[in-house]
């Protein structure tokens, strides 16, 4: 896995700290962050526009795990036509078996 889809699809900050070495380390700070992006976006991302979520995927903005992950949106790969119908389920049955797992982060506890 990248650094960037790490990111993407995880959430999950990664720091290069000596390319040479191959050290890297998470920043906790900046992954909560981008996880509370995340949670306040995910819903807003599969009511965009399809169409135009397939033509930035056809303009190469998006990739196909960008694409089908975060906006659920199908199109022909050979083409990379949009394919409305197959979206509209895919849309539908990720909002039925995920949407309900998608809640807010929770406000941390009082301390008395």
């Amino acid at each position: 896995m990248s650094v960037e889809r790490a990111r993407k699809d995880y959430g999950v900050i990664v720091r290069e700290l000596d390319p040479e070495l191959d050290e890297y380390e998470v920043d906790r700070a900046a992954t909560t962050r981008e996880r509370e992006h995340i949670r306040a976006e995910r819903s807003a991302w599969l009511e965009g526009d399809a169409a135009h979520i397939a033509n930035r995927y056809r303009e190469g903005e998006l990739d196909v795990f960008d694409l089908i992950r975060q906006y659920g949106v199908i199109v022909d790969w050979g083409t990379g036509e949009l394919l409305p119908r197959t979206t509209t389920m895919f849309r539908a049955m990720l909002r039925r078996r995920a949407a309900g797992h998608w809640v807010p982060a929770r406000e941390p506890a009082a301390v008395s």
